[in-house]
């Protein structure tokens, strides 16, 4: 594969986006959407990481997701974030449908789509939480030596695409082994993690696709929402045995592209370090307030 070399992209779901709200369902009208991988040559710098669905996510901010409003590069990790319906709709107004019913489609004379798609709140909310799950269980087994037990077996539990059966006689068997640490009982727990991993993405398959005499590798861009999209960044991390972090100061998810980093992006590493020069110099900044507050007087 030359991928890198090809200057295609994916595209992003809607060039525009506008979200309905009508009870339980969302209905979101999408302008300018291209259905298949775009080839960048021709378009002008500018313009590609505008409609770039990866580099998109690589530079999303969502400020619903910290109640410090952080900011960050965490990509769509902050789907898995997304834990409440206000940060759902904040998500699918920056990129459209997860997954939903096609509801209308008119073509346009530019070559691209106007699509309306009905997304509803509680398949969202489902989406959500299976790939929250996904996104813990890919943090332990891309750190096989410190990958915990019970966070695999919680995270599979979720995704229930491991015979629940097998679950639970790995569980009773995990806790009555007395004689074995629990390093060991999560490195015996590990092949069925990654078992679940690959299952679970093999149902959402990249997809190749011929550009100029090559050929490429890119998530589907499906008229139904961006799912495809969400977990192809997943995969890669997957195949790279990334480590998925956790911000010291949010909370947030964020793949570790630096090792020793702590923090999701630029305001939450400000954040860090100012906390840190307070804690270490709080006794001295405060006799300097002290001593300006008696010299006024």
């Amino acid at each position: 594969m030359k991928q890198a070399k090809l200057r295609a992209i994916a595209p992003v779901w809607a060039q525009r986006i506008e979200v309905e709200k009508r009870r339980d369902v969302l209905l979101i009208t999408g302008w300018g959407h291209i259905s298949s991988p775009i080839d960048t040559r021709g378009i002008e710098p500018g313009r590609i990481s505008q409609l770039d669905i990866l580099k998109r996510f690589r530079r999303y901010v969502l400020s619903h997701l910290n109640k410090e409003g952080a900011t960050g590069d965490a990509g769509v990790y902050q789907f898995a974030d997304a834990t409440d319906d206000e940060k759902l709709v904040a998500f699918c107004q920056e990129f459209g449908p997860v997954w939903g019913e096609v509801r209308s489609r008119n073509y346009e004379d530019n070559g691209t789509d106007t699509l309306i798609v009905a997304q509803g709140m509680e398949q969202l909310r489902k989406e959500q939480r299976k790939f929250a799950a996904t996104v813990r269980l890919l943090q332990q087994v891309n750190q096989p030596g410190k990958a915990n037990r019970s966070a695999m077996m919680d995270a599979m539990n979720d995704l229930q695409i491991v015979d629940s059966r097998v679950l639970s006689m790995l569980w009773v068997w995990s806790g009555i082994s007395s004689t074995r640490s629990n390093t060991e009982k999560a490195a015996d727990l590990l092949p069925f993690a990654h078992m679940a991993l690959c299952q679970l993405l093999n149902d959402v398959p990249p997809e190749l696709a011929p550009l100029n005499g090559d050929v490429i590798e890119l998530p589907s861009t499906r008229d139904e929402g961006i799912r495809n999209a969400l977990y192809y960044r997943i995969r890669r991390d997957y195949l790279a045995q990334r480590e998925i972090g956790n911000c010291l100061h949010c909370g947030s998810h964020f793949a570790v592209f630096k090792h020793g980093a702590r923090a999701c992006g630029q305001t939450c590493r400000t954040a860090l370090r100012n906390q840190k020069y307070w804690s270490e110099n709080r006794d001295a900044v405060n006799r300097n307030r002290r001593k300006k507050r008696t010299g006024r007087k």
